[in-house]
């Protein structure tokens, strides 16, 4: 999904499971979620790439810039937790999505534009969407 040179983040179903994957030059790192934590953590990621959008629009139309990285949210998966934030705009980028993977006492991260961000959530939609039975 997210392919930079240095960092990749992806996302796959496995059963009734929901695997986000990221991966570094040296460390790699996959966190499991149910469909429930894997909703919530696409809602996360959408408002998150909201946030990032009108951080960006303040900053280019009224230069108003924000100083510190915006807490969206944290989702508890079954072997770890992701957590989203939102980094400011300045003269040199766009606000962008931060991506931290939390696993026992590893930690991960990966910075992402808000339309990559939103574009993964559609994917986890799509995923959950066709992988969702109703008993």
């Amino acid at each position: 999904m997210v392919d930079l040179p240095y960092k990749k983040l992806g996302v796959e179903c496995d059963g009734k499971q929901i695997i986000l994957k990221m991966k570094s030059k040296d460390v790699e790192e996959s966190i499991k979620m149910n469909f429930e934590s894997a909703a919530l953590l696409k809602i996360l990621m959408e408002q998150s790439a909201v946030i990032a959008e009108k951080i960006n629009k303040d900053f280019k139309k009224d230069k108003i810039k924000v100083y510190h990285i915006h807490d969206v949210g944290t989702v508890f998966g079954i072997d770890g937790r992701v957590s989203i934030g939102v980094l400011p705009a300045d003269e040199n980028r766009i606000a962008s999505i931060l991506v931290g993977f939390h696993k026992d006492d590893k930690h991960i991260s990966v910075v992402v534009k808000p339309k990559k961000i939103a574009l993964l959530s559609v994917i986890i939609t799509k995923i959950i969407s066709e992988n969702l039975k109703l008993d």
